[in-house]
């Protein structure tokens, strides 16, 4: 199916892809387009790095949308989950501190990490997690995830195929 579209529209598809993947949108999962992208690169069509730089790309212009929807629209959302009930409070309260905390080597690792990749830009920007640290430290952490992934399909693709 992906092979399709990329036959139908281009490379432009893995940036729209990881873009919607970085927004929680349904659709395919990173761990199919991303080796995906590295057999489309391995084909000759088009090189490994730029393959790498279009879902880079992608993930952070979904990565930054979910962020501002978080730091614009976020607090009354986490009101409304405190008030929920003691449980949640205390929950909301320690992802708060943990996102505040060192938050730089934090958000890093969870841009590498499946689930947590994808969920962690709404809450860092409730958080008020300071911009520039939460976008430098997922590009950095999307770039490894990315670049292994699609690196994976590039060199491994043909054996997997």
């Amino acid at each position: 199916m992906i092979m399709d579209w990329i036959a139908k529209y281009g490379a432009v598809v893995f940036l729209v892809i990881t873009c919607l993947e970085a927004m929680n949108c349904p659709g395919m999962p990173a761990g199919v387009v991303l080796p995906a992208a590295g057999i489309y690169a391995a084909s000759g069509k088009i090189s490994l790095l730029f393959v790498i730089f279009l879902t880079v790309i992608g993930g952070m212009a979904g990565t930054a949308a979910m962020y501002y929807i978080g730091r614009l629209g976020g607090h009354s959302l986490m009101h409304w989950l405190k008030a929920r009930g003691p449980k949640i409070k205390n929950g909301c309260e320690r992802c708060e501190e943990y996102l505040q905390h060192r938050s730089f080597v934090k958000i890093f690792i969870g841009r590498m990490l499946p689930v947590v990749r994808t969920l962690l830009p709404l809450p860092a920007g409730v958080c008020e997690v300071e911009p520039v640290s939460f976008l430098s430290a997922s590009a950095l952490g999307i770039l490894c995830y990315n670049a292994a992934f699609v690196s994976a399909g590039y060199f491994l693709g043909h054996a997997l195929i």
